[in-house]
């Protein structure tokens, strides 16, 4: 009796751990949902105002094709990004989708993804050309146009004379790279405008006050204008004019289309800023990504060229954006699909006549 009830307790738990280690190989084999129901592991470098309205985009354009997003943001910090890839990775999710904090990083974490056979896709930010042609695709603005955009309606706005400063993004990101490029080829074109100071603001507001702020104190009214490569950079260099009694008086211009920016556009206080459609871009990076997993073609670069707002149009983007912010929502993911289907792929509405 003892024997056989040893036997039989050997044999239960010889079985129970064969049934233990099979559960455990189906779970390490594959941890996302499939192509019916995917996982996207999606890390931003931060959330500032713009991400965070894109992730609403996100979230809705996720809801209507079924997928699941991961969501993770890295604070800025490249270690903080790369410890959420490998996290993604370790999951195995079905793909991955980054707005990169630096350019020339990533690449270890990008391999490994490659050899685990999990599709990395790009948006907002650019990776270094290397490797971009490692990734699947990139969703993203045309950061160089929007940069000579800005540069080219505070030029005008100044008569082509006068004395500016310029507020960057982080240093080294491809949004910061391309922005400055794309401002300082337009301010070639103007000799009687002048470059007093550039710096960077890291995309944030009260940093933009304090640099703002050392800038008055060492150039005063010498300042006519602020060219700043987001718009969370123009407000926060508002508030420090606004120290001054400056604000109307000493011109300034942005990019991303913020509802805080929209105002001050329409109030004066902003000459102009540039919408980059958060919900429209990051929500078609999360499309493009669902398609890659599930083998239906898109496409390997999605470039859109962002509309500048000025007095005369904020009021038609303000009421889609923010005062009938949910019709427009629910109209997004039918937009998506249709850019991506037409490849006109920064048409804002579908409404909107094709580029």
């Amino acid at each position: 009796m003892t024997g056989r009830r040893t036997t039989s307790r050997l044999v239960a738990v010889l079985a129970a751990l064969a049934l233990t280690l099979t559960g455990c190989s189906r779970l390490s084999s594959h941890q996302g949902g499939g192509a019916a129901h995917p996982v996207i592991g999606f890390t931003v470098y931060n959330m500032t105002s713009y991400i965070t309205l894109g992730k609403a985009g996100v979230d809705r354009e996720a809801q209507a094709l079924g997928a699941q997003v991961l969501w993770r943001t890295a604070n800025n910090d490249v270690n903080n990004q790369v410890s959420q890839l490998q996290s993604f990775i370790n999951q195995g999710v079905d793909a991955i989708v980054i707005a990169p904090v630096n350019a020339a990083t990533l690449k270890p974490e990008i391999e490994q993804a490659r050899a685990k056979g999990i599709p990395v896709f790009i948006t907002n930010l650019t990776l270094d050309q290397p490797m971009s042609g490692m990734t699947q695709s990139y969703v993203g603005a045309d950061d160089v146009a929007a940069g000579e955009q800005e540069m080219r309606a505070m030029a005008q706005s100044l008569g082509g004379k006068g004395n500016i400063v310029l507020l960057q993004g982080p240093l080294g990101g491809s949004g910061e790279i391309d922005r400055t490029k794309g401002v300082l080829q337009e301010l070639a074109k103007y000799p009687g405008i002048h470059l007093l100071a550039q710096q960077t603001a890291d995309w944030d507001r009260n940093e933009a006050y304090n640099v703002m702020n050392n800038w008055l104190s060492a150039f005063g009214t010498k300042i006519d204008a602020v060219v700043s490569e987001n718009d969370d950079m123009a407000i926060g260099s508002l508030r420090s004019l606004a120290t001054r009694g400056l604000v109307g008086k000493t011109k300034v211009v942005g990019i991303d289309g913020l509802q805080d920016a929209l105002d001050r556009v329409r109030s004066g206080e902003m000459i102009a800023t540039n919408l980059q459609n958060a919900p429209l871009q990051l929500g078609m990076a999360v499309a493009v990504a669902v398609r890659g997993v599930r083998g239906q073609a898109y496409p390997k670069e999605a470039l859109m060229t962002m509309p500048l707002v000025t007095k005369s149009n904020v009021d038609v983007i303000y009421d889609r954006l923010y005062t009938h912010r949910d019709a427009y929502f629910q109209t997004l993911p039918q937009l998506i699909e249709s850019n991506l289907s037409s490849g006109d792929y920064g048409r804002q509405s579908l409404t909107d006549p094709a580029s």
